[in-house]
């Protein structure tokens, strides 16, 4: 433990120190009780004590030591603790520590023995430990605003820290479960530090036994803000760069994706007001069915004529799928077809599949399954369909019960307009 090591370093200097010396007997006796004290807690009773009556003692950096090191070791047994007094004494033990940290670990106080490089590993594990600590004394608060606060100290001092962006992430969510603000920043936020936790590799990553369960969380967190996994990966990624996310950092809800989605569609639906009313046709059939066909497509002629509400074309453009004697199986926005074109002549001539026409008719069907498609009745097709190649004419089919030289009645023609 880094507080032992401390301690050990603090021992020696005492021991082997040759310029400073007791200014009396008294000193040495409070000097080395205190140094011999083995309680922390009173060790640091004791060192308070022969500070106040001996402040200018030529050991009192050693002594600044050895406070630094009885309250880390405090703080050490602390986290192993379940009782309230030793769980509040590592509390204070800790903050006592950070507020007066400058002073612990000043460059004056470090001992002769100690490497740079060792000193700034005590000053580093001993910030580490503290801070650790109060993010712990928090969380058993449920006091995840200061949890959040220490975590983001502890990735300060060593962003490597895979599990304490793991517990950033944690306590920013259970921030929000507890007020019912989702807040799209804050969750961008915990969604990175998540995502960190498994980026980061090394000495301090996540133990292999943990990552699954880690994953899993991410994932199903991932999923209920935007919506499904996509672009996780590259967040994943992308959280390597920094312990913490920029300022302006955002993942995309799925409020976010919604309202992206119904901006580009009204930028298609304007420049597209047909296949817009298509859609919407089909949508409308599909959620309320037989009902909306009665009571507001049967005997329609569409697309209806240009006004207010519709500003598209006369006609809908189509590609012809396939073609028999009376009808046309046409590809409005499916490519298996969906619409049917109805004649009471018989065509004649070829519609090859591919040709591309445009018409208009009066609503005659509708069918759900096996798929989605709406049946016309075209009653002019030399105004109501353009576009069929030159030599395809209409003729009124031969009934088999007329007199030589007569015709069948053509159907009857709706006339009823869309409103």
């Amino acid at each position: 433990m880094i507080a032992g090591w401390l301690a050990a370093f603090v021992i020696t200097g005492l021991l082997m120190a040759a310029d400073p010396a007791w200014q009396s007997p008294d000193e040495s006796t409070m000097g080395l009780a205190a140094q011999n004290e083995k309680d922390p807690v009173k060790q640091l009773q004791l060192l308070k004590t022969w500070e106040q009556q001996y402040p200018n003692s030529d050991f009192r950096n050693s002594r600044t030591l050895m406070q630094a090191s009885a309250l880390l070791n405090i703080v050490g047994a602390s986290f192993a603790k379940t009782d309230a007094p030793s769980i509040e004494a590592g509390r204070k033990a800790a903050q006592q520590l950070i507020d007066h940290f400058s002073t612990y670990f000043d460059a004056g106080v470090k001992p002769a023995t100690l490497s740079d490089e060792q000193w700034s590993a005590v000053k580093k594990t001993t910030e580490l430990q503290a801070h650790g600590l109060l993010a712990q004394v928090a969380v058993i608060g449920k006091d995840d605003a200061t949890a959040e606060t220490e975590y983001k100290k502890i990735l300060a001092v060593d962003p490597t820290q895979a599990a304490t962006s793991y517990q950033l992430g944690s306590a920013i969510l259970r921030q929000m479960s507890k007020s019912g603000n989702v807040d799209p920043a804050r969750y961008s936020e915990a969604l990175y530090d998540l995502a960190r936790s498994l980026s980061v590799t090394g000495p301090n990553a996540l133990p292999p036994d943990r990552r699954p369960s880690a994953e899993s969380f991410l994932r199903k967190n991932y999923s209920n803000y935007h919506g499904d996994s996509s672009g996780l990966d590259d967040l994943i990624k992308q959280a390597i760069v920094a312990p913490l996310p920029s300022g302006d950092f955002h993942i995309l809800s799925i409020v976010d994706l919604q309202a992206i989605k119904a901006r580009d569609h009204a930028a298609w639906a304007a420049a597209h007001p047909d296949l817009d009313l298509w859609e919407t046709l089909q949508n409308q059939l599909s959620a309320q069915g037989d009902t909306f066909f009665a009571a507001s497509l049967k005997d329609v002629q569409l697309p209806p004529a240009a006004g207010d509400t519709y500003k598209g074309p006369a006609m809908f453009q189509a590609t012809v799928v396939s073609a028999t004697p009376k009808q046309l199986v046409v590809n409005v926005d499916n490519v298996a077809g969906d619409a049917i074109l109805k004649f009471d002549d018989v065509i004649k001539g070829e519609i090859p599949a591919g040709t591309a026409i445009r018409f208009k008719g009066v609503v005659d069907a509708w069918t759900k399954d096996p798929t989605y498609v709406l049946t016309f009745v075209i009653q002019e097709p030399k105004s109501d369909i353009a576009g069929l190649p030159d030599g395809v004419t209409f003729a009124p089919e031969i009934s088999k019960t007329a007199k030589p030289g007569g015709y069948g009645k053509a159907s009857a023609k709706n006339t009823r307009k869309a409103q």
